[in-house]
């Protein structure tokens, strides 16, 4: 265990600064047949593992004339991808940054969709049939645009709004779908999202580097769970 830990520290210190160099000009990506521009300062979907992670599980899914709710959009290739499947998208953001690159890259694929600033649900006043997060999950307050992708606030402040406003935009059917990985805190999490009445379901795992996980959930209503597991 030792030497994975050291491993993986070794590797963050070139890593860490390897990607910042990389990222610090405008870069594409495409991924089953749709080129995402990635501007900087943006999160890079093929960069790290939990864009793809997501999308692969979204391909073997039906989306067609499904509302659909990408939280926190960065690149929009998510949204793009749930838009080209026939879904009828809102892809929201706190990061200006992020909104211009996703509708950028919604019109270079000639898609339609809603681009909406919003901390969370704040300018959201709908239920979904799909609510789609890939979150800031380390403990850390955000002080830029960038950081925004990465940390939810020294309290977990991010998790807490998420999980008290999250019922007002499901209805019965919603399918909320949460991609975290082994290396955040799962249990504080978990804790949060209990607290305001939500369980969190598993529904795919897949290794990554440095043994590390990245997991899908599907996150319920404690009711509904519960009938599930039952």
């Amino acid at each position: 265990m030792t030497v994975r830990r050291s491993l993986k520290h070794l590797a963050s210190l070139v890593m860490i600064p390897a990607v910042r160099w990389y990222l610090r000009k405008e870069r594409k990506y495409t991924y089953n047949g749709i080129t995402a521009v990635v501007l900087p300062g943006v999160f890079h979907p093929g960069l790290f593992s939990s864009t793809t992670f997501l999308l692969d599980f979204l391909k073997t899914q039906n989306l067609e004339g499904k509302t659909f709710l990408e939280l926190g959009c960065g690149s929009g290739l998510i949204s793009v991808t749930a838009a080209r499947a026939g879904a009828q998208v809102t892809a929201s953001d706190l990061s200006m940054k992020a909104l211009e690159n996703t509708r950028r890259n919604a019109a270079q694929n000639n898609v339609a969709m809603k681009v909406v600033y919003s901390d969370l649900f704040d300018k959201i006043g709908r239920t979904f049939d799909w609510i789609i997060i890939n979150p800031p999950y380390y403990a850390q307050q955000p002080n830029s645009d960038s950081d925004l992708a990465w940390y939810c606030g020294e309290n977990f402040e991010y998790f807490s709004k998420l999980f008290g406003t999250l019922k007002e935009h499901i209805h019965q059917g919603t399918e909320v779908v949460m991609v975290l990985t082994k290396g955040c805190d799962l249990q504080r999490i978990f804790s949060l999202a209990d607290e305001k009445g939500f369980a969190f379901n598993l529904i795919r795992e897949k290794k990554v580097m440095f043994d590390e996980k990245d997991f899908l959930y599907r996150i319920m209503p404690l009711s509904s769970a519960a009938g599930a597991r039952a």
